[in-house]
């Protein structure tokens, strides 16, 4: 990467290092790190990005939402420090492009991927609060933060659970088949079961989002199994009319 690259994305970032080294780190991935010979790569600023970034969030939500409780709380965070949401951050800088890959994994799908484009930009957090402290941080997060207008947070296992009583009598059944990935990025895999039969399988960063995420995926076949018996009342009505 060209000097000019790296002020553009400084420019971008709203941040300018004191040092450079530490934004070179953040933007080398381990692939690049392993062909150059290069010691120092990306993954333990992630780390310590990860955790400023859930401070800054948990903060901004306790002041904002006042009236909320904390099982609410943990949701808005949850949905806001998803990989989903934060490659949706990180492409609307353009992260990806700024990324030090490996001649295997320097394609435009990888630079596109959410698994780095969130990595990228939880690395991009720890280097501005190693090179500038979490006030500057904390002022990059807000940024994109602000500009989110609403937060929405659908408790899909509730409403799951409500339907699930109502025609079976009794509740919906979780259970964890799969963990994946290191102890501070782990991703679960959930299976949902609705009468002793599989319902939906789900994926999250935490076991909350891998829950509500399979719940979420039952109620799509719940409702159009639903919609098929209303069709089918309405048939046999006008078929008596």
């Amino acid at each position: 990467m060209t000097s000019n690259k790296f002020e553009k994305l400084q420019s971008v970032i709203g941040y300018k290092f004191n040092d450079i080294e530490i934004l070179f780190i953040a933007l080398t991935h381990k692939s690049f790190a392993a062909e150059s010979g290069i010691k120092c790569y990306n993954e333990r600023m992630e780390f310590l990005g990860d955790s400023i970034l859930s401070a800054i969030i948990a903060e901004a939500l306790y002041i904002k939402y006042c009236n909320k409780n904390e099982g609410m709380l943990s949701q808005l965070k949850s949905r806001i420090v998803s990989r989903a949401n934060l490659s949706v951050w990180a492409k609307q800088i353009r992260l990806g492009d700024y990324v030090f890959l490996g001649k295997c994994e320097n394609t435009k799908e990888t630079r596109e991927r959410k698994n780095l484009l969130c990595d990228i930009f939880e690395a991009i957090i720890g280097a501005i609060y190693l090179d500038g402290g979490f006030t500057n941080a904390k002022k990059f997060v807000l940024g994109f933060l602000n500009n989110k207008k609403n937060i929405l947070v659908k408790d899909y296992k509730s409403r799951l659970q409500e339907i699930i009583q109502l025609i079976h009598k009794k509740l919906p059944e979780y259970q964890i088949v799969k963990e994946l990935g290191p102890d501070h990025k782990k991703q679960f895999e959930v299976v949902v079961y609705i009468d002793n039969k599989f319902a939906a399988k789900g994926f999250g960063n935490s076991k909350k989002e891998a829950h509500q995420s399979a719940a979420k995926k039952a109620l799509k076949n719940i409702n159009k199994d639903l919609l098929l018996l209303k069709y089918k009342i309405i048939l046999q009505k006008n078929k008596r009319g």
